[in-house]
């Protein structure tokens, strides 16, 4: 295999602009060129559209449902559909997820850690992972009231609450990266969706 183009080097620098480039032995000059491949499918560079917020919505639409249909079956409203809609929103929240992570880390990644894109980027990963984390406990915690009187239980009510309470917020902080920092929209893409974040008044980082 050549040794790795000055295209994929600068790509390769962009994604670990502290870490050695690898030599050009057959072996390891695949490695930057398979992640940098993997960072570009991730990115949605093939769909022509950022891939996390095209995801993301899927689990953040499902599990806001998921606690809007809990605080109506504890008004007693439509409790029988509505609980197991419910189970259905938080089980494809979960899965929704696990599609949704990867695209936002391989987002954040490129972005240099004194700028303040990073550090909303670190928030709303945390968040987020959190958010994940107490949607596996509702789950769970449905699980175990499947043979219950009262399908939600005051646990699975608060954890449905938290979760989307954390959501809204991770999900303030990820609109702040977009429209505020430029994060996906002018940073990586072609000039002319630049000039449409400029022109809706994105504050934009400086061209390279």
């Amino acid at each position: 295999m050549p040794p790795a183009s000055p295209a994929v080097h600068g790509r390769w620098e962009q994604f670990f602009p502290t870490g050695h480039f690898p030599d050009t032995t057959p072996e390891s000059a695949a490695c930057p060129h398979r992640i940098v491949k993997l960072f570009d499918f991730l990115q949605g560079k093939w769909l022509g559209h950022p891939l996390h917020p095209a995801l993301v919505h899927v689990p953040l639409g499902l599990w806001l449902l998921a606690a809007v249909f809990d605080v109506l079956i504890v008004l007693n409203i439509g409790v029988t559909v509505l609980t197991r809609l419910s189970f259905y929103c938080v089980i494809g929240g979960l899965l929704g997820a696990f599609a949704a992570v990867p695209t936002g880390v391989a987002d954040w990644a490129p972005i240099k850690k004194e700028k303040p894109a990073w550090r909303l980027g670190l928030c709303h990963m945390l968040l987020n992972l959190v958010a994940i984390f107490i949607w596996a406990a509702n789950f769970g915690l449905r699980l175990d009231a499947l043979d219950e009187p009262v399908s939600v239980t005051r646990p699975i009510l608060i954890t449905s609450l938290t979760g989307a309470g954390l959501l809204l917020a991770s999900g303030y902080i990820g609109s702040l990266m977009v429209f505020d920092r430029g994060v996906s929209v002018a940073r990586l893409s072609k000039k002319k969706w630049r000039a449409i974040a400029a022109r809706a008044g994105s504050r934009l980082p400086d061209e390279k």
